[in-house]
């Protein structure tokens, strides 16, 4: 019974496996290519191989393992596999945490920044310029400020393409402040927070950006000093951003430790 309780287990680790490198292989045909999805189709691949063809991995470690010094390798490696699976599980729910935790009422947007194309938002840029200006109709006394520089790709700053699709949904130009300056996470935040601050505006933050962003984000903030409130507004994904989602989920994994140790 036991046996086959474990068999039943082996094959629905294998089936959600290949499902999830589906999954993280999708983004490569948009020709988006980071740790996220390597690291993810790298476990997949482990797990298929683990548990779909169990015989021939117990078979390799025991060739493996006749050698001492390889016998030692492989313990450490299961304990680090071991703390990596705890850590995946700590971080992912941590990740949660702070994307359910709500925006303060009346706080000001904080609008992190995504690619402009050449006709306009990209689809992650234009997910968050909606969620803000749900949240801007939601809180009438609230403000917000469009962070994001000009990249060389780019004909206008982010901030300034925020601007316009804003201003065209008939959000009032006098709620938005441009930051125009900011080249990643970090300058969204600080030059942000100096505009909130030079302009008298509410100290609350709601961060407007993806799901999976919202913990890094906060990371920065407080980083930086800033210890008012702090709450999210997260960007609904569309089809594209469900196909990558797995992708910048894992890439957080990497991304959250390497913020903390800077």
């Amino acid at each position: 019974m036991k046996e086959i309780i474990f068999k039943i287990l082996r094959v629905i680790v294998v089936i959600v496996a290949a499902i999830f490198l589906g999954w993280f292989i999708l983004p490569v045909m948009y020709r988006i290519i980071n740790p996220g999805n390597l690291l993810g189709a790298a476990i997949c691949v482990y797990l298929i191989f683990w548990c779909g063809f169990n015989k021939y991995y117990k078979n390799i470690k025991e060739r493996l393992c006749a050698r001492k010094s390889i016998k030692i390798l492989w313990r450490i490696w299961n304990v680090c596999a071991t703390v990596f699976v705890a850590y995946a599980v700590t971080v992912s729910a941590i990740m949660a945490y702070a994307a359910l935790s709500p925006a303060p009422t009346g706080a000001t947007a904080v609008v992190l920044g995504a690619q402009v194309k050449p006709w306009g938002p990209s689809v992650n840029l234009q997910q968050r310029i909606d969620a803000a200006e749900k949240y801007l109709r939601s809180n009438p006394d609230s403000k917000a400020v469009l962070s994001g520089g000009k990249g060389d790709d780019e004909h206008i700053s982010e901030a300034e393409c925020m601007y316009e699709v804003m201003t065209d949904y008939g959000i009032d130009a006098d709620r938005l402040y441009m930051e125009d300056k900011s080249k990643n996470t970090q300058q969204n935040i600080k030059y942000s927070f100096k505009i909130i601050k030079d302009e008298g505006l509410n100290e609350s933050l709601a961060i407007v950006t993806d799901i999976f962003h919202q913990l890094r984000a906060r990371l920065i903030v407080r980083k930086q000093g800033i210890s008012t409130p702090v709450g999210a507004v997260n960007a609904r994904n569309g089809k594209i951003g469900i196909i990558n989602y797995p992708t910048y989920f894992v890439r957080e994994w990497i991304a959250i430790p390497v913020e903390i140790l800077k």
